[in-house]
């Protein structure tokens, strides 16, 4: 074993080396209470310091308070009466442009509305239409028979150079 120089306890032996930690762990708890007491203290004062600055605030603004504020005057007060009646007209007009836009808009999309309408019906024929086209496409493709018949008539009927 080692010899250790620990003080002897109260009894005159000296300290075992769990008791040594035990005698070691208390002299740190002892050193870190102090230093929590400590920072205590400064908190302490940190925060009186605190409160006599806040009273001094109260008591100089409580000072301004007093003198020198007064209340607005009537030419103030006319003033913004003005400018509330003026809001107040802006807000009624800007209210009524709204719902005229609103109307407007209303009447564009009904009108919108029967212009797809016109156009759906006009993009599909009727049947009259319908079988007048297939007539003419019928004469056509005849016409369009005779001009070749004619053509190949007139190559035979024509000498060849």
């Amino acid at each position: 074993m080692e010899s250790r120089s620990v003080p002897p306890d109260r009894r005159g032996r000296p300290l075992s080396p769990e008791e040594e930690d035990a005698e070691r762990e208390r002299f740190e708890l002892g050193e870190r209470l102090k230093a929590a007491r400590r920072w205590a203290y400064f908190a302490t004062l940190i925060a009186f310091l605190a409160a006599a600055a806040a009273a001094v605030a109260l008591a100089s603004a409580l000072q301004d308070d007093g003198r020198g504020r007064s209340g607005a005057s009537r030419a103030a007060v006319s003033d913004l009466q003005d400018d509330v009646g003026e809001l107040r007209d802006q807000t009624e007009s800007a209210r009524d442009a709204g719902l005229e836009a609103q109307d407007s808009a209303e009447s564009l999309s009904s009108r919108v509305d029967d212009l797809e309408s016109q156009v759906a019906d006009a993009g599909e024929p009727d049947e009259a239409t319908q079988q007048q086209i297939e007539d003419l496409t019928s004469d056509l493709e005849q016409l369009q028979e005779d001009v070749d018949q004619a053509q190949q008539d007139s190559r035979s009927s024509s000498p060849s150079p």
